[in-house]
């Protein structure tokens, strides 16, 4: 059965207008909102991906997408026909909007900071693990969070990541400039803020491909799929035709996705210290 995923995440998105979520209770619902909108053509172009890692779709898959945050990418796969279960920050989790949210649409909810090193889920549970948007803003070693999602991936499961990318041609252009390309002090300091909702919104570390596609094959996985994209749509034909000449090249573009296969368990034995982890 052919499936309209613009139409499906365009109705999980519309659900946050009609009934706002406001995860930390700070008039912000409107900025998720407007959040959620710009980002709608990177969560088609995820469950469109997912939703082909198979050749026919099955109740029985089971996928696991860690941050998941307002549960667009979650909810839509639920729509199509997978089982899935939802994990994002403990911040997130004790938003009780949100989690009514996940309730309503039949997806379990899990809070957890990655940091823990430890998933709670049972070893070969699930066939896909999705984790987009989020390497990016882990400020500590990632390599601990990706062997646990090989630990929970069952045999030939596959990881899909989706990200910015290091490699970006503004982040050259700004560079050759001698400016910085992480984020600005002063996200430092809102960050701190209980009064914004930027808690996790640092990048912290961003990755070239071949440093994600590095990552992976040391934690047990096979790259199957790999490309760069450019994001949202333009509207604006001069805009569009200039954006298609930055990203002519296509390693210029701002963001990339990875797809691996779990080829064989992750077996580092990891030394965990207070400098460390």
């Amino acid at each position: 059965m052919k499936v309209n995923y613009r139409e499906i995440v365009q109705d999980v998105i519309m659900e946050h207008k009609n009934s706002p979520i406001d995860i930390f209770g700070i008039g912000a619902a409107t900025g998720e909102y407007q959040y959620l909108s710009s980002l709608e053509e990177s969560y088609i172009r995820t469950i469109r991906d997912i939703d082909n890692l198979w050749e026919k779709r099955s109740a029985n898959r089971s996928i696991l997408e860690i941050g998941s945050f307002l549960g667009i990418v979650s909810i839509s796969l639920k729509k199509i026909g997978y089982n899935v279960n939802a994990l994002d920050i403990p911040e997130f989790y004790q938003s009780p909007s949100l989690r009514s949210l996940y309730e309503k649409n039949d997806v379990p909810f899990t809070g957890l900071n990655l940091k823990k090193y430890e998933l709670p889920y049972e070893t070969n549970s699930f066939d896909a693990v999705i984790i987009c948007e989020v390497m990016e803003h882990l400020n500590f070693n990632p390599l601990p969070v990706l062997k646990e999602i090989n630990r929970i991936l069952k045999k030939d499961g596959y990881i899909y990541i989706g990200m910015p990318n290091q490699s970006h041609i503004i982040n050259r252009i700004k560079l050759l400039l001698g400016k910085s390309i992480h984020n600005p002090i002063d996200d430092f300091l809102k960050q701190l803020d209980k009064n914004r909702n930027m808690v996790v919104g640092i990048h912290w570390r961003e990755y070239t491909l071949t440093e994600s596609i590095q990552m992976i094959e040391e934690m047990g996985f096979q790259r199957t799929k790999s490309y760069y994209f450019a994001g949202e749509r333009d509207t604006n034909i001069i805009m569009a035709l200039i954006r298609t000449l930055l990203y002519i090249i296509p390693s210029f573009r701002p963001y990339q996705v990875l797809v691996g296969k779990k080829v064989h368990i992750a077996t580092h034995n990891f030394w965990f210290t207070e400098a460390s982890s």
